[in-house]
C-alpha cells in the first residue's frame, strides 16, 4: 500500500526534484492535447517554490508538503501539499505521475486518512484544468464556487 512521508526544511532539493515532475491534467482523458508537452511541463515548472517560499510553508503549522511512495520500491509514485484550517483541508497541490493506475484514487485516500486524524471532514481546492475536474467529480466532489471543488468525508 502506497504512503505518504512529510517534507521537513532539510528536504527543499527533494521538493524540487519530486514537485518537479507534476503535470497538470489540462484536458480530459482521451482528448487531444491543448498545447506541446514541452510548453505544458514549462507552466507546470512555474508553480515550485523558491526556498525562501518554501522555508515559509514549512514554518506554517498548519502546512504541510508530502511525498506519496511505493511500498514496492520506496520510489516516489506522487506529491501532496494540503493547509489544515478551522475544521477545512484545503488541498493546493496533488499529483500522482502515473495516471489510469488508480493511484489518484489511494492518494485522496491517504487525505481522508490525515482529515480524519485531524477532526477534519470538509476538503476544498482549487482545480482550473478540465482533465482533473473529472476525477475530482468522480470522487464525489462538486463545484462550490467557480473553480473552487468542495467534499464533506465521513467521519469513519
Amino acid at each position: 500500500m502506497p504512503y505518504l512521508i512529510s517534507l521537513t526544511k532539510d528536504d527543499f532539493r527533494e521538493y524540487r526534484k519530486e514537485f518537479g515532475k507534476v503535470e497538470y491534467s489540462f484536458t480530459k482523458k482521451g482528448e487531444p492535447p491543448l498545447m506541446e508537452a514541452g510548453l505544458i511541463k514549462q507552466l507546470s515548472m512555474t508553480a515550485l517554490m523558491n526556498r525562501n517560499d518554501y522555508n515559509q510553508i514549512m514554518d506554517s503549522p498548519r502546512s504541510t508538503l508530502y511525498l506519496f511512495k511505493s511500498d514496492e520500491d520506496n520510489q516516489t509514485i506522487g506529491v501532496l501539499a494540503v493547509t489544515f484550517d478551522k475544521k477545512i483541508c484545503t488541498i493546493s497541490e496533488f499529483c500522482v505521475f502515473e495516471h489510469f493506475k488508480g493511484l489518484g484514487t489511494k492518494l485522496f485516500e491517504e487525505v481522508c486518512a490525515l482529515c480524519r486524524e485531524k477532526g477534519t471532514y470538509e476538503i476544498e481546492l482549487w482545480c482550473g484544468f478540465p482533465g482533473s475536474q473529472e476525477f475530482w467529480k468522480k470522487l464525489g466532489f462538486y463545484e462550490r464556487k467557480p473553480l473552487i471543488f468542495y467534499k464533506r468525508i465521513s467521519r469513519r
